[in-house]
């Protein structure tokens, strides 16, 4: 946490892009993985396509997803050299594919398990961070729990210091009956088992200011003047609060979302909740 009380957190991806084409380490980490006896070196180059890791069994994929995740951590690690102050990562996000697919699944549950102990040879220590859960895969908490599943929470819930759930309430009507519908991933999980019931008491409101209008992202429909929609926000982050959630998120502060007013109005609106 910084002098000012903020602290940074990188952001990942689970999805292919520069990461995934080959490991950057400095040459001294390779040989010190190399003398520590590491047989990391054959995950050096570039992950399959992710058409072909869906296709690999499970270990081969859990095995290319820890490399992921800890080439996200060398990442942390080069800025802590370089003098940067990085409080913790972030990773974006548990698609909808996770809810669906086994093989989501085995790379995400990979990537979380590299992210959060890193590469030991090279110092990391256990870190956890910041898991954002896409509200289109709030289902995933109503799965009945399987051995591949119960592996995949337990990770989850050994990873996150936060489970941000992405809610996305249109603003209009009763704030707490949308509060209610919204709130679907934090109570199947506090409806499940005890890893579940764990990850619901680190369960984080995700919300956008509401004014970047796309399919599916809620908010100002209904073009209400500001002032209204500060009070439908100010009614909803009551209700989630009451709802006993770990605290908020806010995120998409872009285009419309991006104005020093809005962005005020999103900020008071937590302060006097919190």
């Amino acid at each position: 946490m910084g002098a000012a009380g903020y602290g940074y957190a990188p952001m990942f991806q689970v999805e292919p892009g520069w990461y995934w084409e080959q490991r950057r380490l400095p040459a001294k980490d390779e040989r010190t993985l190399r003398l520590r006896g590491s047989r990391s070196g054959r995950l050096a180059g570039p992950l399959p396509s992710l058409g072909e890791l869906l296709r690999l069994p499970p270990t081969t994929r859990v095995t290319w997803g820890i490399e992921l995740g800890r080439r996200f951590r060398d990442e942390l690690r080069a800025a802590d050299r370089a003098g940067t102050e990085v409080a913790s990562w972030q990773l974006d996000e548990i698609l909808a594919e996770a809810a669906r697919s086994q093989g989501y699944r085995d790379l995400t549950r990979g990537v979380l398990r590299g992210l959060a102990l890193g590469r030991p040879a090279l110092g990391d220590r256990a870190q956890q961070g910041l898991v954002w859960w896409a509200h289109t895969a709030f289902a995933l908490a109503t799965r009945a729990l399987t051995p591949e599943l119960a592996a995949f929470w337990r990770i989850l819930n050994r990873a996150a210091l936060g489970l941000i759930g992405e809610e996305y309430p249109e603003f209009a009507g009763s704030p707490a009956v949308a509060a209610r519908s919204q709130a679907a991933g934090q109570r199947a999980l506090q409806h499940a088992g005890p890893v579940r019931r764990a990850l619901a008491r680190k369960y984080v409101a995700g919300l956008t200011p509401g004014y970047r209008l796309s399919p599916g992202l809620g908010g100002n429909t209904r073009g209400l003047p500001r002032a209204e929609v500060n009070r439908w926000r100010d009614q909803y982050v009551q209700m989630r609060a009451a709802a006993g959630v770990a605290g908020f998120a806010e995120f998409t502060f872009r285009f419309e979302n991006s104005s020093p007013r809005v962005m005020q109005d999103v900020l008071r609106t937590l302060a006097r909740v919190l």
